[in-house]
């Protein structure tokens, strides 16, 4: 029973309420349960905000998922379009390897020896970086037993003079090995005499090749043939 207490002297204008038996019990219960269940409440609410939220986030990633799968598969159908029927080469000049392939089988894989990016100066303007070419070329010339025609920088390198255009000194057998493919600008595909090289980047930008690689990877590639070289 609710009874309402006149306050004693020196207690002001302020009214207290008495509860007494069963209905003060159910009124502490009730002012603890208040809280408990409104906390209940605001947590079902966040749980099921971050349930929403991570359904959706899901979801994006899902459609992501997707869409690189058919990206993918377009690359390969764009990548086996691309794939050469013939025999083609692959030049790492990075690692000094090579790869002779034929569609996507591995035909032959070897060390060789690619350009050493060492500049040379010399008098004047005229300098030269040793690189091997990056990108696309084609087979253009296939030489058995080549000779090697030795370019000025090779005089320069040496410390001797520099023959005219056409002398016969420039022309040197036995350098280039027994096999040569060409691929543009000079550039060749060839054997070595310095075997124990291969492997390192030490050309003035050809492409150096143990002998039976060497041969091969001649007998193997025609003329048009592709060779990538990255």
């Amino acid at each position: 029973m609710l009874k309402l207490v006149k306050p004693r002297s020196g207690c002001g204008t302020r009214f207290l309420f008495a509860l007494s038996g069963r209905r003060l019990v159910l009124f502490v219960i009730l002012s603890a349960l208040v809280p408990l269940i409104t906390w209940s409440f605001s947590s079902i609410s966040t749980e099921s905000a971050l349930s929403l939220s991570h359904f959706a986030k899901l979801t994006s990633l899902s459609n992501q998922i997707d869409s690189l799968r058919h990206r993918v598969e377009l690359l390969r159908v764009e990548f086996r379009d691309l794939t050469p029927e013939k025999p083609y080469l692959i030049v790492n000049s990075t690692a000094n390897e090579i790869r002779l392939m034929q569609g996507q089988a591995v035909l032959r894989k070897a060390i060789c020896s690619t350009g050493s990016y060492i500049l040379l100066r010399t008098y004047g303007d005229r300098k030269w970086l040793f690189k091997t070419p990056r990108g696309r070329f084609k087979v253009n010339v296939k030489l058995k037993d080549p000779w090697w025609y030795k370019p000025d920088w090779a005089y320069i390198e040496e410390g001797l003079p520099i023959p005219s255009l056409y002398s016969p000194k420039r022309y040197q057998p036995g350098v280039l090995g027994d096999f040569a493919l060409g691929f543009g600008n000079g550039y060749l595909i060839h054997g070595t005499l310095y075997k124990r090289f291969l492997g390192l980047p030490i050309t003035h930008g050809c492409v150096r090749l143990d002998d039976q690689d060497m041969r091969i990877v001649f007998q193997t590639m025609s003329h048009g043939n592709r060779i990538y070289i990255y």
